[in-house]
């Protein structure tokens, strides 16, 4: 069965206005958006997010070009955060009802659609408490209602599908990037009672079980790794994060048309300068994880897939934001 992506969105186009790609930005105009935004609270305060000591890391040559990086950060909000998560998994109905179920027989569908699922999440190589998957198995509980009961740890889940005839689970997640923490997820062999080894993997192609991955945000990189390497998944995410979010693509959405051929080199010039290493694979590599570039943060989470620029606070480099 391939993978189907039904009802997400490319992600809006949030970080740049389209009045200001073909003008200089003022900077102080840019502080006053920044300011704007603490004040209305959908930034946190300036403890938190600090943009004008961002800004000072930067030479006067350099200005321009960082306040349109700083122009292109987003930055999500735990209210952001939680109306994102419930609208995907809302959507998860276009792709589990019939379209033409009169409202009533289809909120009953749903509703017992959700109640019959199992919810887990997705955990790094190394599962550990921090992991922002467990973060998600309880905004489950919180934001959409499901029941404690039905919000499992992955191996228990495992556990759970050898026993069940026929059940739906839905992986919860903040962030996909590259996509291997998911098919490491996948993959991952899990020791049953009797002594052997099962996998969501091995699962999927003996039993009668169906299995989504409904994460706020995902990339087209890490989407084609999990569409090879997880073909009976259905992904949902809220939105897809196009190639143009990269602040290093040719084409990339975060730089005006005059400063597009500067972007990268900027970049790169100003991690060298702050001691950003430059190690490809690794998630301090000042392209950020898998050469992903991003411009983003959530409020519980930076992605190892942002540049580190944003986030570096070594050799006094006072970062935009700080890792929690």
């Amino acid at each position: 069965m391939p993978i189907r992506c039904p009802s997400a969105n490319w992600l809006p186009a949030l970080c740049y206005n389209k009045h200001f790609m073909a003008v200089e930005l003022d900077v102080e105009f840019i502080l006053a958006k920044c300011d704007y935004f603490a004040d209305v609270q959908v930034w946190p305060l300036q403890q938190k997010l600090s943009p004008a000591r961002w800004l000072d890391n930067f030479e006067a040559a350099d200005r321009s070009l960082a306040a349109h990086l700083l122009n292109g950060f987003l930055y999500f909000s735990e209210a952001m955060v939680d109306q994102m998560f419930g609208t995907a998994i809302q959507s998860l109905s276009s792709t589990v009802l019939e379209a033409d179920l009169p409202f009533f027989m289809a909120q009953s569908a749903w509703r017992a659609f959700l109640d019959s699922a199992i919810i887990t999440y997705v955990t790094g190589e190394s599962p550990n408490p921090t992991d922002s998957g467990q973060l998600f198995a309880r905004k489950a509980r919180q934001v959409v209602g499901i029941a404690e009961s039905s919000i499992l740890p992955p191996d228990n889940t495992v556990l759970r599908l050898m026993t069940d005839v026929e059940r739906t689970v839905i992986f919860v997640d903040d962030f996909v990037g590259s996509g291997n923490q998911f098919v490491q997820t996948w993959r991952r062999p899990i020791r049953t009672p009797g002594g052997t080894d099962i996998s969501f993997a091995k699962l999927s192609t003996v039993a009668r079980h169906r299995f989504i991955y409904c994460p706020l945000l995902c990339t087209k990189l890490g989407l084609n790794l999990i569409q090879k390497e997880c073909p009976m998944v259905i992904v949902v995410p809220a939105h897809l994060i196009p190639p143009r979010y990269s602040a290093l693509a040719r084409d990339s959405v975060i730089w005006p048309p005059h400063l597009l051929s500067q972007g990268a080199d900027f970049i790169r010039r100003c991690s060298a300068a702050a001691g950003i290493p430059d190690s490809p694979g690794s998630v301090e590599d000042w392209r950020g994880f898998a050469g992903l570039g991003l411009t983003m943060a959530f409020a519980h989470s930076v992605p190892d897939a942002t540049l580190p620029l944003f986030y570096w606070e070594k050799n006094g480099w006072a970062p935009l934001i700080r890792r929690t």
